[in-house]
């Protein structure tokens, strides 16, 4: 009987119990002064009549303004990505944006309008849903994706399209 007194009296004092833990900090690991990172390349460019140059923010190295014929806005952005994805998932996310579908790969082919960059080719695409418009072109440099893209109404962007071609046709790096 003092068995069954013993077990009886220790099964409510096994109870489960959970401890949070913060993790020590690691610290970042430092990059040898024989390797430090390559600086950011340095744009330059040419602004098209009618567009304003406004204060690039976030991962934008350069920003502008455009007002299209009877006012309609439009937005310019480029944006240099390290990697970038592939152009058929960047396309399908700005036709999704505009409430296109998606395409396949082979449709992507037949879309890819040739341009240049900086002397070199790139591909510009066009995405224009009933609200808005998206003309893009995607470069390739050096491990970097660099995203020259305009966004806006279908009536500013539609007449800005020779502009922006020849926007991106004037970058140099």
């Amino acid at each position: 009987m003092s068995a069954a007194v013993l077990l009886a009296a220790g099964c409510g004092r096994e109870e489960i119990r959970v401890y949070r833990v913060p993790k020590e900090p690691q610290p970042m690991p430092e990059m040898p002064a024989e390797h430090p990172p390559p600086p950011a390349p340095r744009l330059t460019w040419r602004t098209p009549a009618g567009w304003e140059e406004v204060p690039a923010a976030g991962m934008r190295v350069a920003s502008f303004r455009v007002t299209g014929p009877d006012g309609q806005p439009a937005e310019v952005s480029v944006i240099p990505l390290a990697g970038g994805g592939d152009d058929l998932s960047n396309v399908n996310r700005w036709r999704s944006q505009v409430g296109l579908p998606a395409i396949t790969a082979e449709e992507l082919q037949q879309q890819a309008q040739p341009v240049t960059v900086a002397g070199q080719p790139a591909a510009l695409y066009e995405a224009a849903g009933e609200a808005t418009q998206i003309l893009a072109v995607i470069y390739r440099r050096e491990g970097t994706t660099w995203f020259f893209k305009m966004t806006g109404s279908p009536a500013g962007v539609a007449p800005q399209k020779p502009a922006f071609i020849e926007f991106v046709q004037g970058v140099r790096f």
